[in-house]
């Protein structure tokens, strides 16, 4: 038993400890004389305290793991793994059925192909940790199906600091070895265009208008295109990536009553990655055609559709990324707080890619297609926020927030090219389609540009009332939030095609910057023309609003019992406009959900021992399409190179959630869990394959049902190396050990019917008259992105003296389905292999030259595994979809405190 004084138990926790109710912190604890008697299991740790089931990640563990970005530190929490380096998949459900926010607020995205926003683009510099909630309570967004991800910026400080840090970075496959680039603009490395890329003016009525390129501003528009510092694939030595950081802030008292502070930090850098690797693709029934495939050899003549590929590739890409994060905050008196967080992230990427190989069905030429891209991505948000504690209120606590951020991702001058050779002697010439003397090769030449613009406004007021009734503590909440969500997207695309003067047979093999110079493209040799296609709706809008109600209890019945219980009431509209710029008018397509539910949860906390409860949760919750699931609109996946379009048909899926866990605390921070759960999800939404319009391409259905369940086993503590050897060097060291493994089973019933579409470019979309989703659906199959098996480990040592600490860290994510199986043609799944990961990281502080100074060593990926995903038929046989290298990397990062 422990009796501390009220004031002195609130300077000791701190406001993270204020966030949990003060009944939680000091149950069995009558106040008699401002005196408050505080148990033993009650110590201020967050993840115990929480009425819910949540994991922590705080700036302790960004120091340990040396992780840059937050999804690189979030795939090492119970339970979670990453897609794509960036989306965060929680217990088997992939990021459209988690939130993630910032300060309580969610962000903006800039990703074309879903509504949140890339983890991999906000470093953990500005981080003050990360909650990540996995049992649903109503003060959050109803879309809950896998969790919460809460980002918490650094708050304001409380005296003056400044810091100043870099970090060099060496990837033994990337940095001082051939890799490809183009000129582009002067200012690329700073991840901004320097206006080379810009729209040309004669092509605007093209880009944003309806009638295309006009026969008599042909030569016009072919001559305003950049043509030099976009077309032209170079090599050269790749330098090493580089980072470097700043932070200040300070802390003032205005007058007696008033305290203000301020927090600044920022951040720039350059990553290169270069990749070589193996991309077959559009394969179906089988992967025969690889069997000892050379160029020119006498391949077996399998029958696969339009675009399969058997391709090698190397790409060369650039990330320029640049972060600014802003905070101030006022302190009035003793019970108001105000303050103000803007953030601004952007990532660019210029990536330059050849790819050679061969076409099963033209099995007497080899191909070489070259890719040129530039995608700026930005986020920018601002958040006003206040905090408020009303004692002639009955204690009453309330708190408000108001975010306004926009995001965007720009794509100009993304470039195609296509060549063909029939002799190993023969240089790459431009496609042509059948001999010399036929056109130009649809998609030969191509030329696209593509804008998303995403704009999102939050508001919430949440309400906190404690009441005391006798040995009971009841904390009744209730509040209001408003969410109104903006995209925009535009798609252009252009081809080159020949005109009426032909292209001389020399000009075909010439290098690209005289192939698309004015000497060809404005003669009438080459002429570049809009595309339309039978599918092609490049125009979208879309939004979603949402009100929101919510009322809840957190309610004490004794020392040894917790309830939580609440509900939210959502009312919510989500609306997609798509259209062709061919056919404006009569392509038009509109849908809206306008739905409202009613979504109860329930957590009962079971506190028998002083260091162990047991924690039991129900609820329901929802998820909607991502605007382009639901979006009519045909986009490529850069990644794959692959179309995507949406079904305006798509519903809502809800879901409902059981979760039970084990509790264990050895001390703060130190624990074993156990934990159980299970979902019940009704229309999932799953992508799937299709055919339209001659053109093989993903779209996205509602499967009728599917079940998710699994165990979740975690483990976490620190020993005394003093309590197990007594000479001096072991004196100030603690061994920390964190292990965690999640098992996960998922099945997808295709029993039913599914809503599908067909998409028109001169009518829009209707409704697939096949209405089977056994059709469409492999049935009991595994959930997109779902692994059996998640396991992270971490052995480190600590010098609590010196502050230092040395890490290893292991990352194992079993096999999960990266795309899914196209039931008409008989094409598998994708399996998506992540590698296994090792890493050491290293830190230490020392004082130097009058000043703290920090160092830091890290080894990444140490066994060198290599990224696969594959498709594997009934024949035996397996094709490479994406395989390839991926380096090891040796950073080394210096940081001055002052």
């Amino acid at each position: 038993m422990k009796s501390v004084s009220k004031t002195a138990l609130i300077a000791l926790l701190g406001t993270t400890a204020l966030a949990a109710p003060l009944g939680a912190l000091a149950q069995d604890a009558p106040v008699t004389d401002d005196v408050i008697t505080v148990r033993g299991v009650n110590i201020p740790d967050e993840k115990r305290v929480t009425s819910e089931i949540s994991s922590i990640v705080d700036e302790e563990s960004f120091q340990r793991t040396g992780d840059g970005d937050i999804g690189a530190a979030l795939r090492r929490v119970t339970g979670l793994s990453l897609t794509q380096g960036k989306f965060v998949v929680v217990r088997g459900l992939n990021e459209r059925y988690s939130t993630v926010t910032l300060d309580g607020s969610p962000l903006p995205s800039p990703e074309p192909l879903r509504r949140v926003v890339p983890l991999d683009i906000i470093p953990t510099s500005i981080l003050s940790g990360s909650l990540v909630q996995k049992t649903y309570s109503p003060q959050f967004s109803g879309e809950f199906g896998g969790g919460l991800v809460e980002l918490r910026s650094k708050a304001v400080p409380d005296e003056f600091y400044m810091e100043i840090g870099g970090t060099l970075g060496i990837d033994t496959v990337t940095s001082f070895s051939e890799g490809l680039t183009y000129d582009g603009g002067e200012r690329d490395w700073l991840g901004f265009d320097d206006g080379a890329r810009n729209i040309p003016t004669p092509v605007a009525n093209a880009f944003f208008g309806s009638g295309g390129v006009q026969p008599f501003d042909q030569e016009t528009v072919d001559r305003s295109f950049d043509n030099t510092d976009t077309t032209v694939i170079l090599e050269q030595d790749i330098p090493p990536n580089y980072k470097v950081n700043f932070a200040i802030g300070d802390a003032y008292d205005l007058n007696s009553d008033v305290r203000f502070g301020f927090n600044i930090a920022a951040g720039f850098g350059n990553d290169f990655q270069t990749r070589e690797g193996r991309r077959d693709q559009g394969l179906t029934n089988t992967a025969s055609a690889l069997a000892g495939a050379q160029p020119f050899d006498d391949l077996p003549n399998v029958s696969q559709p339009d675009g399969a590929t058997l391709f090698d590739f190397t790409s060369t890409t650039q990330i320029a990324e640049m972060n600014l994060l802003g905070s101030l905050g006022f302190l009035i008196g003793d019970n108001h707080e105000i303050s103000s967080t803007t953030l601004l992230l952007r990532s660019t990427l210029k990536d330059a890619r050849v790819s050679t190989g061969i076409i099963p069905e033209e099995d007497d030429r080899e191909f070489q297609r070259e890719n040129i891209e530039f995608f700026e991505r930005q986020v920018w948000q601002t958040q006003l926020r206040g905090e408020h504690f009303f004692p002639e209120l009955f204690d009453l606590e309330a708190k408000w927030r108001f975010a306004y951020g926009e995001a965007f991702r720009d794509s100009p001058y993304q470039r195609q090219v296509l060549k063909s050779r029939t002799s190993a002697n023969d240089e790459f010439a431009l496609l042509f389609g059948s001999g010399r003397a036929g056109s130009l090769s649809t998609g030969a030449a191509t030329l696209t540009f593509s804008d998303v613009e995403d704009e999102n406004i939050d508001a919430g007021v949440d309400f906190t009332l404690p009441i005391e009734f006798g040995s009971q503590f009841i904390e009744f909440d209730f509040g209001y939030a408003y969410t109104d969500k903006q995209r925009d997207t535009i798609v252009r695309d252009f081809s080159y095609v020949e005109g009426s003067l032909g292209v001389p047979d020399p000009v075909l093999t010439a290098r690209n910057d005289v192939v698309f110079g004015p000497g060809v493209v404005g003669t009438d040799a080459l002429n570049v023309n809009f595309i339309t296609n039978p599918i092609s709706l490049d125009n979208a809008d879309s939004s979603l609003e949402v009100n929101a109600l919510y009322a809840g209890l957190d309610w004490e019945t004794n020392q040894y019992l917790r309830f939580a219980l609440g509900v939210r009431f959502e009312d919510s509209v989500q609306t997609t406009t798509a259209f062709a710029t061919g056919a404006p008018g009569t392509s038009l397509s509109t849908t809206e959900i306008d739905e409202d539910y009613i979504l109860p949860a329930a957590t009962i906390t079971w506190n028998p021992l002083d260091d162990f409860q047991v924690r039991a949760g129900y609820s329901q919750t929802i998820t909607r399409p991502q605007f382009r699931e639901l979006t009519p609109a045909t986009f490529i996946d850069d990644d794959t190179d692959q179309q995507i379009i949406g079904n305006p048909f798509l519903v809502n899926s809800e879901i409902d959630n059981y979760d039970l866990r084990f509790e264990y605390y050895f001390a703060r921070g130190q624990f074993a869990t156990l934990g159980f759960f299970y979902k019940d999800i009704e229309n999932p939404i799953e992508a799937t394959n299709d055919v339209q319009g001659g053109s093989a391409l993903i779209t996205y259905l509602n499967a009728p049902s599917a079940e998710l369940y699994g165990f979740e086993l975690e483990f976490e503590r620190r020993f005394l190396l003093s309590d197990w050897f007594e000479q001096d060097l072991f004196a100030t060291k603690d061994l920390f050990v964190a292990s965690n493994y999640t098992f996960t089973q998922s099945e997808v019933s295709a029993d039913g019917e599914v809503n599908a579409a067909l998409v028109d470019s001169n009518l829009g979309a209707q409704l697939n008259p096949n209405t089977n989703a056994a059709d469409f659906i492999e049935d009991g199959r595994s959930l997109q992105g779902q692994s059996d098996h998640l396991f992270n480990f971490q052995l480190g040592i600590e010098d609590v003296e010196v502050n230092s600490r040395a890490t290893i860290l292991v990352n194992f994510a079993s096999e999960r389905i990266r795309q899914t199986e196209n039931i008409v043609d008989d094409a598998p799944a994708v399996l998506e292999r992540p590698p296994v990961t090792i890493d050491f990281v290293w830190s230490r502080t020392f004082e130097k030259f009058g000043g703290e100074w920090e160092a830091g060593f890290a080894v990444r990926n140490i066994l060198g595994e290599e990224y696969e995903a594959v498709m594997e038929f009934e024949d035996g046989t397996s094709a490479d979809f994406d395989v390839y290298d991926l380096g090891r990397e040796v950073s080394f990062s210096l940081k001055r405190r002052f």
